[in-house]
């Protein structure tokens, strides 16, 4: 394999900030952020759209594909990325029908508006996986402004993306499989969201309909227009090369075809806080961009109002709603938020925040906060979805997320009352309800703590009040003296095998020094419940209506119980403890994200009641 250098100024790419706004489209506009080249480079006759993968894939590329976007406008290219309709922050769901027209129709405004945007004299689509089949049948069907395309991991038959979708989806389901860690079974589900037929594919759905779509699209079928003078870069997927009957096809189109590696496809397709950014293969994509390019002209000074609008309505049932994408300042970084505000509800005196699981960007855990956002906003609700420091799309470097603990920090909380700041600028209420999953809602109970314009918070899955690694010792000294007490060995070694994140210092521990460590481990555990208690106790007395919902194995309920505190939460009656019947901490099946909606409703309306409710006499 080639060993290319990536360009030079490529670390500057995540630094080249892009200008995020809406193309509409038929009732489900687009969400898209154009990336121009920085001022005074000129700029090429060439611009470039970026056509992302689905679902999970998508969720671990999006940094990477902002890189790519960052390192193309670099290189003078005009770059536009967007959001495929009811993915990302664009309009619609993914349960919406014809989603291969709908997606296609997307790619053709895609390309249309960054040639109205940069007056562009050819157009580059750059597909990925399922975004890279979509832009091949745009361009078949001969609508689609673009001539050239780069398909990176691109299968030539839908029913292959398909397969490795389900192959996905049923890994990714056994991981929800009890491992002996939960006291508890969860009750079946008699009303299960997903439709008979849908794929659920790490938390994203695929419905019947849009599978049938899939498995019929072959690209192989499909004519490209004009062959000979098109150009195609054709990336395999590190070791795996190209798609052979796509290949073979190219060839004999007559093409201008180049063929090459795609290294670092599979660091990219993670988990967000462990993908890493493709720079061989960004800078093997620009090397072809440059070698097929018109030369250079003065950068253009265009109406991009054309092209992208700053909001958009959307319908919600009867209401209406406006979301506005925002950026702000927080200590010379720019954060990325989508803010969505109601039209033909009365405005509530209360906004919501909702953050950031670990590095999964502002739409929330598959998606759940677009939905709760959009929900809310009809409701009278204006809801700010955030993206902290090096998530999204903000800036920053965000590769030390990989490091375990490195989102359990309360010092993200100052960026959260950055956004209270912006918002009370721009003229909303100042009284928030802050919450979110795992770390986001570590974040929200920090910024609650340290502001007083918070009157509630909605903690789903928060793994501790105070984070520190003497908790995960003692709470790894519990878990491994009740496996043991159990004989649960094999539940041992599976935990070992697949590296469990909440019992990974349990491998580290002698365990049969465990009953040595218990009575340093009381003495911890009594600190640790003294903060646990005047945290609750500022709450209650500041009013601050809190709702900590917990799945079944998640171990800060196991905190409270062992801490004696279950018993005693009449002292904090504005506490609205609820477990969820479900071992899954970030909801991916369709049933969990059911009861997660149901804990974020209950959560509003407590909160809500709590501000209209009349002052208790003192």
């Amino acid at each position: 394999m080639t060993n290319l250098a990536p360009h030079p100024d490529t670390d500057e790419a995540l630094a080249l900030r892009g200008r995020p706004g809406y193309i509409p489209l038929d009732g489900e506009p687009l969400f898209a952020v154009l990336h121009l080249p920085p001022e005074g480079r000129p700029q090429a006759q060439t611009g470039v759209i970026i056509c992302p993968p689905f679902g999970w894939d998508e969720l671990g590329a999006h940094r990477s594909l902002r890189a790519l976007a960052g390192a193309l406008a670099q290189g003078g290219f005009p770059v536009l990325r967007f959001d495929l309709p009811g993915t990302g922050d664009s309009g619609g769901s993914p349960r919406d029908p014809h989603r291969i027209e709908t997606w296609t129709a997307a790619v053709v405004a895609a390309a249309g508006a960054l040639r109205a945007a940069c007056g562009c004299e050819r157009v580059v689509a750059v597909g990925v996986g399922l975004g890279g089949m979509i832009a091949y049948r745009a361009l078949t069907l001969g609508a689609a402004p673009i001539d050239d395309l780069v398909l990176w991991a691109v299968p030539s038959r839908g029913g292959l993306l398909v397969r490795e979708m389900r192959t996905f989806a049923r890994m990714a389901d056994s991981e929800l499989v009890d491992t002996g860690l939960a006291r508890e079974e969860p009750p079946p589900s008699d009303a299960d969201p997903l439709a008979e037929g849908d794929l659920n594919v790490a938390g994203f759905v695929l419905t019947a309909e849009t599978l049938a779509g899939l498995e019929a699209l072959d690209l192989t079928e499909l004519t490209l227009p004009e062959a000979s003078r098109r150009r195609v870069l054709l990336l395999g997927r590190d070791t795996l090369a190209p798609d052979r009957r796509l290949r073979a096809l190219l060839e004999q189109s007559g093409v201008e075809l180049t063929v090459s590696d795609g290294p670092g496809y599979d660091r990219t397709m993670v988990d967000p806080h462990l993908a890493q950014i493709p720079w061989e293969t960004i800078a093997r994509v620009r090397d072809w961009l440059d070698a097929g390019a018109e030369p250079a002209g003065e950068h253009a000074d265009r109406a991009l109002a054309a092209a992208l609008v700053d909001s958009i309505e959307l319908a919600v049932g009867e209401a209406v709603i406006r979301e506005t994408p925002l950026n702000f300042d927080y200590e010379g970084d720019q954060l990325a938020a989508i803010l969505t505000e109601p039209l033909s509800a009365n405005e509530a005196d209360l906004c919501v925040v909702l953050l950031n699981p670990g590095a999964v960007r502002h739409i929330g855990p598959q998606r759940m906060w677009v939905e709760a956002a959009r929900r809310w906003a009809a409701l009278g609700v204006s809801t700010l979805r955030l993206d902290v420091v090096a998530v999204g799309d903000s800036d920053g470097d965000g590769s030390g997320y990989a490091n375990r603990g490195a989102f359990q920090r309360p010092e993200f909380a100052a960026q959260v009352r950055a956004a209270f700041d912006e918002l009370e600028r721009r003229g909303l209420p100042n009284r928030f309800l802050v919450g979110g999953v795992c770390s986001g809602a570590y974040w929200g109970l920090h910024a609650g703590l340290e502001d007083e314009r918070v009157c509630g918070l909605l903690l789903l899955n928060l793994l501790a009040f105070y984070w520190t690694a003497e908790l995960g010792a003692v709470r790894d000294s519990r878990r491994a003296r009740a496996l043991l007490h159990e004989h649960e060995i094999a539940t041992v070694l599976r935990i070992i095998a697949t590296d469990r994140w909440r019992i990974t210092r349990m491998l580290l521990t002698k365990l049969h020094g465990l009953r040595r460590r218990r009575r340093r481990e009381a003495d911890e555990r009594s600190h640790l419940v003294d903060e646990v208690v005047a945290v609750l106790d500022s709450m209650r007395d500041r009013g601050v209506q809190m709702t900590l919902a917990l799945s079944l194995n998640e171990p800060l309920f196991e905190d409270f119980v062992a801490d004696g505190l279950i018993g005693r939460l009449a002292e904090w009656p504005n506490v609205h403890l609820e477990r969820m019947p479900t071992m899954e901490h970030v909801f991916r099946s369709p049933a969990s994200q059911r009861m997660a909606h149901e804990v974020l409703d209950g959560a509003l309306a407590r909160t809500l009641g709590s501000l209209m409710a009349p002052p208790v006499d003192g």
